[in-house]
This record gives structure tokens, C-alpha cells and sequence, in this order.
């Protein structure tokens, strides 16, 4: 590798992910992309936000918690478990979320006044 060359410089994720699906698929075993586990965040908050609209919200909650503990400043999933929790009358799970999106998402304003209504 060059010296001047970063890494990750001229990646193509459309080629690594068609190199990707060709190697799981090595033994003719065409596998449609949709099965397997879900492949980003992006696919995860879909996932979440379908389960959420179903009210299935226990496996809605468990998805937004995996999305938190990958990128723990997500303000949409933390906003989606806020919804959740108040929704159900879950005073004490939604401070408790509360305080994590205002450590990890400090500009988010919307988190404190929440919490500061709450706790009158």
C-alpha cells in the first residue's frame, strides 16, 4: 500500500457489497438479500419503526436499544423510546432514557425540558 494511500480512500461499498454477496453465495446457493440479519442502522430504525406501528413495542424497544448501543447519539431512536415509554405511562423508563440522550446527544435541548417537565 502506498504511503500517501488512506485507508478506506476509493472504497466502493456498492462492489464490496456485490464481492460480499458472491462469497456467501460460493456454493450456488443464490440467498435473497432481504434474508439474514438486518445490515445497518438504517435497516435496523425501518425494522424498529414497522414493529412500533404494528404495537408490537417490546421488540420495537429491544431494536431501538441495539441502534442506541451502536451509535448511542441516534436522537431518533432515543425520541421513538421516549414516544414508547410515555405512551405507556412509563414514567420512570422514560427518565431513565432521558438521561442517556442527554449525555450522548448534548445539543439536543428538547431531551432537558422533557426531563425537566417530568420531574417538575
Amino acid at each position: 500500500m502506498s504511503e500517501n494511500r488512506k485507508v478506506g480512500e476509493n472504497f466502493d461499498e456498492k462492489s464490496a457489497e456485490d464481492i460480499f454477496d458472491k462469497l456467501r453465495n460460493v456454493e450456488g446457493k443464490v440467498k435473497p438479500k432481504s434474508e439474514g440479519k438486518l445490515k445497518n442502522i438504517a435497516d435496523l430504525m425501518n425494522e424498529a419503526n414497522y414493529l412500533k406501528d404494528l404495537g408490537r413495542f417490546d421488540e420495537a424497544i429491544g431494536i431501538y436499544k441495539q441502534i442506541i448501543f451502536s451509535l448511542p447519539d441516534s436522537q431518533k431512536a432515543y425520541e421513538a423510546l421516549i414516544d414508547i415509554y410515555h405512551n405507556q405511562g412509563d414514567v420512570d423508563g422514560e427518565k431513565d432514557i432521558l438521561k442517556k440522550a442527554i449525555a450522548n446527544c448534548k445539543n439536543n435541548e428538547d431531551f432537558k425540558n422533557r426531563l425537566n417537565e417530568i420531574e417538575g
